[in-house]
């Protein structure tokens, strides 16, 4: 009974808020999505680092692995299959046999049923390249999985393969020298003497990531010195980013006892667990310093012998306390939910409460989030619940892209990484 009702209140979710949700996760250009409320903690990342970003260098005994759980019992096995993308992760027009050897399609052959936990699953996990599928081109990836129709994924996730062409100085600027309280500047050069560049504004494109995820509504950078072999993004007035504030996180590992910021955790007389969580306050003008994990989760239970497959579904209950509530919608944000807005993690006010509530699945484990507000229009605002602040550590990622006049995609030339708190 209790699945069913998780079941049916994502499938409600899906049905009344999926038009506010895609047009902010349009808006915002994200690669990553989930469409199919019975998949769950989705991971793709480089080798064995869960916190790793998924990009392997081509040419490298490098390789990817995906991992996620399927709710879903009775589903057939499923499939999956890749598509080249632009810079900017539209499908462009190259043809599989342009990007990779071996099959189009392929079945998810390696799965696992979980094992002692009161909520059934099945868990997948993939490698990429494998004795199926071989990369040829550097470049955005779309990895789709689905049952039977490609054109109707269950998730869809993103990659890259590098080719490395550039070598760049790269430079994180805070408060004390922009004046900014809550942007933090990206100083960048490109030097790239090994490629052709004969037009740096329209042959180069620089994409950057925050903590794995494209900010919204911030401008990409363009170029404001050119010179043979080196492009300088320095000047340029795109470069800020808003800090935002330290994640915030809670411990689901130990199902016996209460972990850090959860304020208890029972079994209802099903066996089926809860976990609720210290409730929240809007944060508005203050920073609060932690050692984050930049919006990440761990999956991890005490006492099994198998993390992925015993550990056990926990129905987790956030409370974002507020006097009223906010002009729009509330959400939870991280990679729990892929790093986009997801339905199941959207908030209802209680008015008798005074506060934003919600009851989702999560498996156990420790995890970062944040709470974001979505306007009517789409438009979210990171500051309104969080605060915003240049002191905050983050994480950014740097894609340096080249396509030449005879080049027929975006290759991806450069990958430079940089921390505000380094």
């Amino acid at each position: 009974m209790h699945r069913l009702f998780c079941i049916c209140f994502t499938l409600l979710c899906v049905s009344v808020y999926a038009q506010n949700e895609n047009a902010a996760n349009k808006l915002a250009g994200w690669k990553d999505v989930c469409y199919d409320p019975q998949i769950h903690s989705i991971q793709l990342f480089k080798g064995d680092n869960e916190q790793a970003l998924p990009v392997i260098t081509a040419g490298l005994d490098e390789f990817l692995t995906l991992r996620f759980d399927d709710l879903n019992s009775e589903r057939s096995t499923l499939r999956y299959t890749l598509v080249h993308c632009t810079a900017d992760w539209e499908p462009d027009n190259l043809f599989p046999t342009e990007y990779m050897n071996g099959f189009p399609e392929n079945y998810l052959n390696e799965y696992t049923h979980s094992y002692r936990s009161r909520i059934d699953y099945t868990h997948y996990e993939l490698q990429i390249p494998n004795e199926n599928v071989r990369l040829k081109a550097s470049g955005n990836y779309l990895l789709k999985v689905y049952e039977s129709d490609a054109a109707k994924p269950a998730f869809v996730r993103g990659f890259s393969v590098i080719e490395s062409r550039t070598t760049a100085a790269l430079h994180l600027r805070g408060p004390a020298v922009t004046g900014e309280n809550c942007l933090q500047q990206i100083e960048l050069a490109v030097n790239h003497p090994t490629l052709e560049v004969r037009n740096a504004f329209r042959e180069l494109k620089v994409r950057v990531e925050q903590n794995g995820y494209r900010l919204p509504d911030t401008a990409q950078p363009t170029p404001t010195f050119v010179e043979t072999g080196r492009t300088d993004y320095t000047l340029s007035d795109r470069n800020w980013y808003p800090g935002g504030n330290e994640f915030r996180f809670y411990d689901t590992r130990n199902l016996d006892f209460s972990g850090q910021n959860v304020q208890r955790m029972y079994r209802d007389s099903q066996g089926f667990v809860y976990a609720m969580l210290q409730a929240d306050d809007a944060r508005e003008s203050r920073y609060f310093f932690v050692r984050d994990m930049n919006g990440r989760y761990y999956v991890d239970a005490y006492r099994t012998g198998n993390r992925n497959t015993e550990a056990e579904y926990v129905t987790t209950i956030f409370t974002l306390r507020a006097n009223e509530p906010f002009e729009g919608d509330v959400y939870v944000f991280g990679e729990l939910t892929n790093f986009t807005l997801h339905p199941a993690f959207h908030m209802q006010y209680n008015e008798e409460q005074q506060a934003y509530e919600l009851n989702t699945l999560t498996k156990q484990g420790l995890y970062n989030y944040r709470y974001v507000l979505v306007d009517k229009k789409g438009h979210i605002d990171w500051n309104a619940i969080e605060g915003c602040f240049a002191e905050t550590e983050n994480a950014y990622a740097v894609y340096v892209y080249f396509r030449s006049a005879t080049d027929r995609y975006d290759r991806l030339v450069g990958l430079f990484s940089i921390s505000s708190g380094k």
